[in-house]
């Protein structure tokens, strides 16, 4: 059964980060690793978001020349690209948005002298 895998914070790692149990440099390599991963994750995110649209405008394109540019045509084809815009905008949030969030909040309720500088 296929799974959609949600990146985010644990409870655990929050609970680690609220309690300061990270030291500054310990908080930065940890920042600078999640920051590898968030750079790699919307690499590929980017890529979805040029390759999908375009096959999507592909195949409507496909059964325009088939049908003709009919309403029905134009219709579906425009509603396609607005579902595959908001499934990206949803797939980005659940991959980057969601875990950067969470761990922002709790850096900066665990360590706040460090407000907004270890942000991913």
């Amino acid at each position: 059964m296929a799974r959609i895998y949600i990146n985010r914070l644990s409870a655990r790692e929050r609970e680690q980060l609220v309690g300061r149990r990270f030291s500054i440099d310990e908080l930065e390599m940890l920042h600078a690793s999640l920051l590898r991963g968030q750079r790699a994750r919307m690499k590929r995110l980017r890529v979805l978001m040029v390759v999908l649209p375009l096959g999507c405008l592909a195949l409507g394109s496909m059964t325009a020349s088939l049908a003709g540019w009919t309403a029905a045509v134009l219709v579906a084809t425009a509603a396609i690209l607005v579902m595959v815009t908001l499934l990206l905008l949803l797939t980005w949030y659940l991959a980057v948005g969601l875990y950067a969030r969470q761990f922002n909040d709790a850096v900066d309720e665990g360590y706040p002298e460090l407000l907004g500088r270890l942000h991913l």
